[in-house]
């Protein structure tokens, strides 16, 4: 955990919930060393309340802890809750008596943060020129990592093993569009203010939120083959989101209705 945060982080915890001692360096040279007193720090609800109220907070603090701190709200309140919503039809929405198992999901350290970290990914965005030769001949094309088509395409390009970062953000894209920005989903693949599908235009997939989730699910698992030893934990987490994507949405989803609202405007690119 320590090793994600930067020094800036650390002050910011510190002075946020040791409020009773101004020691802190005294205090930042003990929570270098337990990793434990930090988890119990991270979860204080002062810090929450701080990041939640702070006008330009990212000038405080990183991305990440942004959205670990908000994560790990997102459990506490989940864990009391019997119920998410889902939509179920055009406009409507049911209850699914999951948000216990949502939160549970979110109390795994290694999903969790994996999850923060993601999230904080979308902050930045890039697009890239890729050139490439068919038979002899140069092309180029622009890919953007907030599309799944231009990544897909992508990873057809590269060598096997370079393609499992790109699996990756493929999975981590579906996820974010289906929890962050459903609306954009629909906004996508519907006619204003009717049911009917728009036409897929120059070959580009038309997608449901059920199309992302399945896919997600299924870009996350490919990504999750990826043999290099140093990915091995970064794997098991991936299998984890591969089996519970459906589940994995809902802190995210608690996190955008609830604490971002139209901050996320600002907040992702």
């Amino acid at each position: 955990m320590v090793d994600k945060l930067s020094l800036t982080d650390l002050n910011f915890i510190i002075e946020t919930v040791a409020t009773k001692r101004r020691d802190y360096d005294n205090i930042r040279e003990i929570v270098w060393d337990k990793p434990d007193l930090l988890d119990i720090m991270l979860d204080d609800p002062k810090l929450f309340q701080r990041v939640m109220n702070e006008e330009e907070v990212f000038v405080r603090i990183s991305p990440y802890l942004f959205f670990e701190v908000l994560l790990r709200q997102a459990k506490r309140e989940l864990k009391a809750q019997r119920y998410t919503y889902e939509k179920a039809a055009f406009s409507a929405t049911i209850p699914v008596f999951d948000a216990p198992q949502a939160g549970e999901l979110l109390a795994q350290g290694k999903v969790r943060r994996y999850l923060a970290g993601m999230l904080a990914s979308f902050t930045r965005t890039h697009s890239a020129t890729v050139y490439y030769r068919v038979r002899g001949r140069l092309y180029s094309k622009r890919y953007s990592d907030l599309s799944v088509d231009d990544l897909q395409d992508l990873a057809q390009l590269v060598d096997e093993e370079y393609r499992f970062p790109l699996y990756r953000r493929i999975g981590d894209l579906c996820l974010f569009l289906t929890s962050i920005y459903p609306e954009y989903i629909e906004q996508e693949l519907r006619y204003p203010f009717t049911k009917a599908r728009r036409p897929a235009f120059f070959s580009r997939k038309s997608r449901d939120i059920d199309d992302y989730i399945e896919e997600g699910s299924r870009f996350y698992r490919m990504a999750s083959e990826d043999r290099r030893p140093a990915q091995a934990e970064t794997n098991s987490v991936l299998r984890t989101l591969a089996d519970s994507f459906f589940l994995a949405r809902k802190p995210l989803m608690h996190i955008a209705d609830r604490y971002l609202c139209f901050k996320k405007f600002d907040l992702f690119s």
